[in-house]
């Protein structure tokens, strides 16, 4: 399947949007298709060639009632609103409205005539960072809580309100800034209820929440107790650990060591000595977003010794990091 993206660019102080291919877009109405909710929105964005570049444009250009495109996507998928100024040159997660810049949003094309043309978002990535944060992974997140209104409605009757007036807000199938009202709406309850997490679901951090705290909470204390929880228990999840030792087993020649220390406990202990190792996301917590689907590739593999040192600060090594200081 065919591909775009839309990236920021700055531009007179202000950031532009410009697409890729250079031809993708020209001279073509968007709509936008998201499968996990079953709906099409029409954008009211389009490609021009501006001065020669390729530049989104929004057919009321004046109207602040109406999104530009990365504003309308991110609205849609709960996320808080960018800025578009990089004034800082710096991104701090969780992630706040005004506090970091797109930088590219990826899209499946779908559909593609002489007029117009249908994308599915795919992802997202955030200035000054290396992460992408997967956007199917939160559209689905977000028709699930639709879908389970009524449990959370039980325990969090305004949550669930704000909820429905977003899904509400998206099934009006045009472009508004009513979704970009309820999408922050919902981010303030739901940071009211859990603390900060930038999740798409009400659903996971209520489960998140009702398993027992786990040690490295006392590390991060309330604020980021739900998202340690998610982290923690994702990496004590027997069957993950084990497809993730398998993977990196398969791609190291059939040995296993430890990322931080370099220690082959099979070497040392017999056998037996795998059990010695266990998977670490890469992710920082900070930058966890509880709702994405976590890839064996997003894990380490490193010695029970090194995981502990890891969650022993705030915020949590980097791999490479303490991999530095054992070597240094």
């Amino acid at each position: 399947m065919a591909t775009c993206s839309v990236r920021w660019r700055s531009s007179g102080g202000r950031g532009e949007f410009e697409f890729v291919p250079s031809g993708a877009l020209e001279d073509k109405q968007i709509e936008l298709f998201l499968e996990d909710l079953n709906l099409a929105i029409p954008s009211e964005v389009y490609g021009i060639k501006a001065q020669g570049k390729p530049r989104l444009r929004k057919l009321e250009s004046n109207n602040r009632k109406k999104l530009h495109l990365p504003q309308l996507v991110m609205s849609i998928a709960r996320l808080p609103t960018p800025a578009r100024e990089d004034l800082t040159h710096t991104v701090a997660f969780p992630l706040r409205t005004g506090s970091y810049v797109m930088d590219e949003m990826h899209f499946d094309i779908i559909e593609d005539d002489d007029t117009a043309i249908q994308l599915a978002p795919l992802w997202i990535s955030i200035r000054n960072s290396d992460y992408r944060i997967d956007l199917q992974d939160r559209f689905a997140a977000i028709a699930a809580d639709l879908a389970n209104l009524d449990n959370i409605r039980a325990k969090h009757p305004e949550l669930a309100d704000a909820i429905e007036r977003h899904g509400d807000a998206i099934y009006a199938a045009e472009n508004s800034i009513a979704i970009q009202i309820a999408s922050a709406r919902v981010n303030e309850l739901q940071e009211g209820i859990f603390g900060l997490s930038n999740a798409a679901s009400a659903t996971k951090l209520e489960e998140a929440f009702a398993k027992p705290p786990v040690d490295e909470e006392e590390i991060y204390g309330v604020e980021g107790r739900i998202l340690t929880r998610i982290h923690v228990y994702k990496e004590r999840d027997r069957g993950f650990a084990a497809r993730a030792k398998r993977f990196y087993k398969a791609q190291n020649g059939g040995t296993l060591r430890c990322e931080c220390c370099g220690m082959d406990p099979v070497a040392v202990y017999g056998p037996a000595g795998e059990r010695c190792l266990e998977a670490h996301h890469r992710i920082p917590i900070e930058e966890l977003q509880p709702d994405s689907i976590t890839r064996v590739d997003e894990m380490a593999i490193i010695c029970a010794s090194c995981h502990r040192i890891i969650h022993s600060e705030k915020p949590c090594l980097v791999v490479e990091e303490l991999a530095a200081r054992l070597k240094g």
